[in-house]
């Protein structure tokens, strides 16, 4: 290609353009540049569009919250609020690292405790000091609990529980439960 010598020249170089082929593409890839350097210019001079810009530099960084803006000015702000946002953001992270999550075995073991240490409190006054036949009462009690529907432990569970301990080795029966432990 040949560069113009001429005013003439360049004018004919100029109306070989077919510009409504160039400029719509040009328009679409600096739209967001315009977009973004208009907010961040709102933001340098504006003291409400500086607090909306932290916000969302803020909302927009946390994954779970979208706040359905463009991207351009959400890129501005962050750029704008960056060395605040960053302070922020290590807070959360901070805290949510504090944040103690029980783990599975934690919660079983506490739930056990919960039903188990009432029941023992219960067998430990009415039973001899047998630790075999306290613990196999406790089992045979939760055995009950745990297998039979709701509502009917009242009305089958001494049964099952003589059963349970007979098959333990333990001679117990329905009265003596229904009078010692209250069922």
């Amino acid at each position: 290609m040949k560069l113009p010598n001429s005013q003439k020249d360049f004018e004919e170089l100029m109306k070989g353009i077919k510009w409504n082929r160039i400029i719509p593409p040009a328009v679409s890839v600096l739209q967001p540049v315009i977009i973004g350097g208009l907010w961040l210019l709102a933001c340098k001079f504006d003291k409400r569009a500086d607090a909306t810009a932290k916000f969302i530099a803020i909302a927009e960084t946390i994954p779970t919250i979208d706040l359905n803006l463009p991207k351009p000015v959400a890129l501005a702000s962050i750029y704008h609020t960056v060395d605040e946002t960053m302070d922020v953001l290590k807070e959360v992270i901070e805290w949510l690292k504090d944040i103690e999550v029980p783990t599975a075995e934690d919660i079983i073991d506490e739930t056990k405790k919960q039903i188990t240490d009432p029941i023992a409190e219960g067998v430990d006054e009415a039973l001899p000091d047998n630790p075999a036949f306290k613990q196999a009462l406790a089992d045979c009690v939760m055995n009950a609990k745990n297998s039979l529907p709701y509502g009917s432990y009242y009305i089958i569970g001494p049964s099952w529980i003589v059963s349970c301990m007979a098959q333990k080795g333990f001679k117990v029966t329905a009265k003596w439960l229904k009078k010692e432990l209250g069922l």
